[in-house]
């Protein structure tokens, strides 16, 4: 050994004391070499991996262990060098700061900061100085209560204070999705959230029920503690103040867990110590709807507290979120809407209610175009919005709902020249904001309807269940933009958007412009129903024309036009609008009627014609051109001009959404539209009449249609051979069984459905026939399930997936809405079908169970836990794209 050497660990060491190694044979040697190797690996004490600081190095050598000092090296031998505490970092440790010029330091998660909840400017109401919590407020005439986040001692504060009011009972609820920690700084434990380095704006959700979020705190305070232990004084940074960063971030002792709570020690200790506090969390949106899931949690509390409907007992409610405003007073109204029920409403909730006027809705009562078509759908409608309208008023000292969503309205429609938002657009922001704050009102008005039904019969049914058993409501709970019926046609003449052209290359691969000038044009087989993609003037009088010839047979013609978007036609081509981001489709106008489409094509029609050239984009791979546009005709133009030559055609126009999860309403229209030329049975059977439906494409939203028809057509006739047992074609290929729609969900249903394998084998039969006419096209309805989840895997980016994924889940919910609606038909045949579909489906498939089948759809084949897009709503919601706001929000 060098000099100054010894056996014995110097006083200063932490290693134990080591006798004088023996000598050993080489076999005894290997043996222990090996044995050392084999603790290593087991005990976590790699010696390559060594961290090096700078007061010690440690080195290994054969199984040595090199330890120097300030005095000399020493070599120990078989050791093992343990620590009480070691981090557990998978990622490397990621160094950042709040700005430029702050301290740097590491950042939990590799991005997080730690920023103090409370902020003295956002205490509206002065509370904290008293109670130890900002914003703490009551209900107007409810014992129910909402604050933002108070510290511990401001829980305890609280508390006190209620149930020194005479309360026997307090529910808190904790509405926090967001990870919270509570850091002990004098006496009190102060809360602080989570924000990302980005974004520091804006809290961080890092799961979506309790469970998800506890556990998320107790990662982060482990995390905490790890990265305080490795440096000598023990501390982390904690910011108070992200305005003022002059004296940030603080750095505060954090040496044992004790120092640091998370939500559930908080809260649970105070209740267990009171029998009269009654503690839970909900996860609820920042800025949206509470899930039908948390709903159904809350409810479940109160559900299994029977003296809870009783009129003696006086139990008090508290909601906590961050600010004491958003989601507090959400919870707050849905608090004092149970305790209405429970007791009385407040005398102005039972005033008859205000008239909505269609033309004239007056947003500050919250008279969107939303609600109106909610308030229709629920029995006494007016009224159930009139008691919540009431209850948001006694619960809005801070935030009013209302109001919040005509002040975010405002804001958008007030911007003329658009500007960024902590990165996002301003106009997307207050948009945005205006949905989610609608989203919140209505989500308040369907729970009303739910408690004016449920509440006598002590919430017998949860409120999920109820929700499916009244599917139109989720619908309309999707559906809330409407801008793009008030956006200007003017947008197409100032470059804000493009026309782009319908026909493109590539898109007739059935090659029938030769024959009739329109793309993709096909019969069904044995049935006088066709399909088409949009024709232009010369190719509508092509068609009607070879259709009402001698040799067809047919003494009219039915043309049923299935698109939601603005179309018009000039020098035989039809042009649709399309917005520079995205130029591969059209920009739908959602939940627009016929009228309304019509009367928006007029007005883009006139704004061509006062222009004359515009831009426009014959094929979205070259750069747009100035086309002079000598006449324009909307659809109902060419339809009219058309009729003139041939009075025995008819024209429909049913919108349709395109791609996307099918709606009851469609089938009905459709199927509306096809029996009211067949007030005498017997024209069934007789080919006198073509139906030719047609969309942009020809493909899918026709291709529908076309199996709707089918399926009527056949019922009134006979269904042809391959429709019974053992007469369909034997498939031999790879997944045959996917390819034949034998998934387990749609099987699930085929076993719930009466003589659900017949059902299933027509609706099939019915989709290969169409297939025969447009093989060329590669588009089976049924098939294309299976071949579009099956590009997921090859997919480049998680977008990517993500769009793979919903289009096989939209393609595999029409597969099963074809099936539902083939039941209904066999079904209703013998009322001829007097009862619409739609009501059908609520009266019968709802309460069957259907829709809890269709808010679990997934490849269950390939994924036995389906998390992503299995509720309608995940669904509708993802559909729904965004483009650039202009015009007016109702």
């Amino acid at each position: 050994m060098g000099s100054g050497a010894s056996n014995h660990s110097p006083a200063s060491s932490p290693e134990p004391d080591v006798p004088p190694p023996r000598k050993k044979s080489v076999n005894s040697k290997e043996k222990d070499r090996k044995e050392q190797e084999k603790h290593n690996e087991y005990s976590g004490n790699n010696p390559n991996n060594r961290v090096v600081t700078d007061k010690k190095q440690e080195i290994s050598d054969k199984g040595c262990f090199v330890r120097t000092n300030q005095v000399a090296p020493i070599v120990i031998k078989n050791c093992r060098e343990e620590f009480q505490h070691i981090s557990e970092f998978k990622e490397p440790i990621v160094m950042g700061r709040v700005a430029d010029g702050s301290l740097e330091h590491a950042l939990i998660r590799g991005k997080y900061f730690l920023v103090k909840d409370i902020v003295e400017k956002n205490d509206r109401l002065k509370s904290f100085e008293k109670q130890h919590a900002p914003n703490f407020h009551r209900a107007k005439g409810f014992p129910a209560y909402a604050t933002g986040q108070p510290t511990q001692n401001g829980v305890i504060s609280i508390v006190s204070t209620i149930l020194n009011e005479g309360i026997k009972e307090l529910f808190l609820f904790n509405l926090r999705e967001e990870p919270v920690l509570f850091i002990n700084i004098e006496d009190d434990y102060i809360p602080y959230s989570i924000r990302n380095q980005d974004r520091l704006g804006e809290l961080v959700c890092t799961g979506k029920c309790a469970k998800d979020a506890n556990e998320a705190e107790g990662r982060i305070r482990k995390e905490v503690l790890d990265l305080a232990m490795m440096r000598d004084e023990m501390k982390f940074y904690f910011y108070d103040d992200l305005e003022n960063l002059k004296d940030e971030p603080h750095m505060l002792p954090v040496l044992f867990e004790d120092q640091l709570q998370v939500a559930e020690e908080v809260y649970e200790r105070q209740a267990f110590l009171n029998p009269a506090l009654k503690y839970s969390r909900f996860c609820f949106p920042v800025h949206r709807a509470p899930t039908e899931e948390e709903v159904d949690i809350f409810l479940s509390l109160f559900r299994e507290e029977p003296h809870f409907f009783d009129k003696d007992h006086n139990p008090a409610m508290l909601f906590i979120c961050n600010s004491g405003m958003g989601r507090a007073t959400v919870g707050l109204a849905m608090g004092c809407l149970m305790l209405a029920h429970r007791t009385s409403f407040p005398p102005e909730a039972n005033e008859v209610p205000n008239h909505i006027d269609e033309n004239n809705p007056n947003f500050e009562r919250g008279e969107y175009l939303s609600v109106q078509r909610l308030v229709k759908n629920i029995p006494d409608g007016l009224a159930v919005k009139r008691q919540v309208d009431v209850m948001i008023d006694h619960c809005g000292e801070l935030y009013n709902l209302r109001t919040s969503i005509l002040e975010q309205k405002k804001k958008m429609e007030g911007i003329h020249a658009d500007y960024i938002i902590e990165g996002r657009s301003a106009k997307e922001t207050y948009r945005r904001k205006c949905i989610y704050y609608l989203e919140r009102y209505i989500f308040l008005i369907c729970f009303n309807a739910y408690l004016r039904e449920q509440f006598p019969m002590k919430l017998s049914v949860r409120y999920t269940k109820w929700m499916q058993r009244h599917p139109v409501l989720t619908q309309l709970s999707c559906f809330m933009d409407f801008v793009e019926k008030k956006t200007p046609a003017k947008l197409v003449t100032t470059g804000c958007r493009f026309l782009v052209a319908d026909e493109y290359i590539g898109l007739d691969v059935l090659s029938s412009q030769f024959e009739v000038k329109v793309s993709n044009f096909r019969r069904m087989v044995g049935l006088p129903v066709y399909g088409m993609a949009q024709p232009n003037r010369e190719g509508l009088s092509c068609v009607v024309n070879h259709l009402l010839q001698r040799k067809q047979g047919y003494k009219k013609v039915v043309i049923i036009n299935l698109r939601n978007d603005q179309v018009i036609e000039s020098d035989g081509q039809t042009y649709s609008i399309h917005d520079p981001s995205q130029l591969g489709e059209p920009i739908p106008v959602v939940g627009a009627s016929r009228r309304e489409l019509e009367h928006k094509e007029t007005l883009l029609k006139e704004e061509i014609l006062g222009k004359k050239i515009v831009k426009v984009f014959e094929e979205i791979t070259d750069p747009p051109i100035n086309k002079e546009f000598t006449s324009v005709m909307t659809l109902q133009d060419l339809s009219e001009q058309q009729q003139k030559e041939t009075p025995d055609m008819l024209y429909y126009r049913i919108p349709m959404e395109y791609d996307h999860s099918p709606l009851v309403k469609e089938a009905d229209d459709i199927q509306g539209c096809i029996t009211s030329h067949f007030k005498d049975p017997d024209l069934w059977t007789q080919n006198t009449m073509a139906f030719v439906f047609c969309c942009r494409t020809g493909k899918s939203r026709t291709t529908f249609a076309l199996a709707i028809a089918g399926l009527m057509y056949h019922h009134m006739r006979a269904f042809p051979y391959g429709s019974q047992p053992g007469e369909q074609e034997r498939v031999s290929c790879p997944n045959a069984g996917y390819t034949k729609g034998d998934y387990i969900i749609v099987l699930k249903l085929v076993r719930m459905l009466p003589a659900g394998q017949q059902v299933k084998r027509e609706v099939d039969l019915i989709l290969d026939r169409i297939f025969e006419t447009m093989s060329p096209m590669h588009f089976h309805l049924r098939e294309v399930i299976f071949f579009t989840y099956n590009k997921i895997k090859n997919a480049t980016s998680e977008q990517q997936r993500l769009i793979l994924k919903r289009t096989s889940l939209d393609m595999l919910e029409r597969y099963i809405f074809l099936i539902l609606y083939n039941c209904y038909l066999r079904s209703e045949k013998c009322t001829n079908w007097k009862r619409p579909f739609s009501k059908w489906m609520t009266e019968v498939a709802a309460r069957a169970g259907v829709y809890e089948l269709l808010d679990n759809l997934g490849f269950y084949d390939f994924e036995p836990n389906v998390v992503t897009l299995k509720t309608r709503r995940e669904r509708w919601k993802i559909r729904h794209t965004l483009f650039p706001f202009y015009g007016e929000f109702i």
